[in-house]
Formats: structure tokens, sequence, C-alpha cells
């Protein structure tokens, strides 16, 4: 699982592609079926293309009252696409995820392994903008 997981953020496209479940099934002694019957069974784990930058948007009840549900406002603002759909520059997706463990930040958006806290209107651009120009490497 740990392996899938690491695999997947070192991907560009973010997801488990046949020629990484072949190399994995290959590596561990299994079938690439068994590797997608895992894939398939995990959430975090995916096996289609996502987008580079996938932001997670903590749903958590500290973070609800903390007005995390702005947060995806501001986000389909700035994005022009609703949650669960991806730009059309294959930058961005964003959705709910449960609690993170950042309450003392909240609301809070967690892309990858970087949690990103205390948001406004004011960050979450600022984040988006510097994400567009490559100035956070997450």
């Amino acid at each position: 699982m740990e392996i899938l997981i690491d695999l997947q953020f070192a991907s560009e496209e973010g997801y488990i592609d046949q020629e990484t479940a072949a190399m994995v099934a290959e590596e561990l002694h299994m079938t690439e079926t068994r590797v997608y019957e895992i894939v398939s069974y995990y959430a975090m784990l995916k096996d289609k293309p996502q987008a580079k930058y996938v932001l997670k948007i903590c749903n958590s009840s500290p973070c609800h009252f903390s007005r995390s549900e702005e947060v995806c406002l501001s986000l389909e603002k700035k994005l022009g696409v609703p949650m669960g759909k991806t730009t059309d520059d294959g930058l961005f997706a964003y959705h709910y995820i449960p609690c993170v463990g950042a309450c003392d930040i909240g609301p809070v958006i967690k892309i990858k392994d970087t949690v990103f806290g205390n948001l406004n209107d004011e960050k979450i651009s600022a984040l988006i903008d510097d994400l567009r120009r490559g100035k956070i490497a997450v």
C-alpha cells in the first residue's frame, strides 16, 4: 500500500498506470490484477490521470464550523470548475476529505502531504497563483 501511494505521488499525472502496476506486480511477486484490486479498493489510490494539484478540503466538524464551505465556494470562483471536476489546463481539482488533524488552523486545504491553513479568499487566491507559477513545491 505504501509503495503504491509513494509511486502515485511521484507520478506526474497522479495515478497508478499500467506500467507502474506491472512493475509493482513483478517486484512483489503478485499479479497485475491483484495490484489493480488494491488500487480500486482504496480511495486514495487512483487508476486514472488526476489533476496536477488535487486540493483536499477538510470537512470535519471543526473545519465545517471554521468555514470549509467558503473555501469550496472560493475555489469554484477562482478555478471556474465545480467540486470534483478538473480545470481545463489539468492543473487543479478539489474535493472534501475527512479530518486531516489540523483543526487549530482551519479551514485547511491539503495537497499531497502539505497542509495550508487559516484560509480566506485572499490566501486561497495567492495559493492558486503561486501553484500556477511553480512558486510552491508540493
